[in-house]
């Protein structure tokens, strides 16, 4: 595959499943492949891609949020917050092996749940600023419609241990893997 394009046809995907994805959020609540690439591209590309996932999510994050009815508040930096810890924790696994991304990534989904959600429990008026506040909002989330915030965090680990999967598999199918180095073990990342 042409390098140039991949980029651009990795951006396209991206906001093609989030506008898709949107969509399944009743049985897929959480289920998004950008905390995974955030997390693989600086792992395993470099932290000079992290553009590819960021313009991705700076193009799918108004689309969505314009078809669910919401508009732009301070989720959004949440959100950054959330792929930067992501992001942060595949550049300290990088030259990894196979075993330690796949860790890391679903490590990663913790992490990056943690961080939105604790950014959800310091911005909402519907959470207490208390201890059990701060429960509530890493487990069952503010009551409504919504489904508790653990159904998040389970899908967020799906979604992370799929797509890091395919990332991994797709580096090694189409020759982004040096030659010499098998099963998917450490590679040198490029900065």
């Amino acid at each position: 595959m042409n390098r140039t394009l991949a980029p651009f046809l990795l951006v396209a995907l991206l906001v093609a499943f989030s506008l898709v994805g949107a969509r399944w959020q009743e049985v897929l609540p959480g289920f998004s492949p950008l905390p995974a690439v955030f997390f693989c591209v600086a792992a395993r590309v470099g932290v000079r891609w992290l553009w590819v996932p960021l313009v991705a999510w700076l193009l799918s994050y108004p689309l969505t949020n314009l078809t669910q009815g919401y508009g732009w508040d301070f989720h959004i930096a949440i959100a950054f917050g959330g792929f930067a810890v992501a992001a942060g924790a595949g550049y300290s696994l990088r030259r990894r092996n196979w075993l330690a991304m796949m860790g890391g990534s679903i490590g990663a989904a913790i992490l990056f749940y943690a961080v939105t959600n604790t950014g959800s429990w310091l911005l909402l008026p519907q959470y207490s600023k208390t201890w059990a506040g701060f429960v509530q909002a890493q487990t069952v989330g503010v009551p409504g419609p919504i489904p508790p915030a653990w159904v998040f965090l389970r899908s967020s680990i799906a979604a992370s241990a799929l797509f890091s999967g395919l990332f991994l598999l797709g580096q090694r199918k189409w020759g982004l893997v040096p030659d010499g180095v098998t099963a998917l073990s450490g590679i040198r990342a490029r900065r």
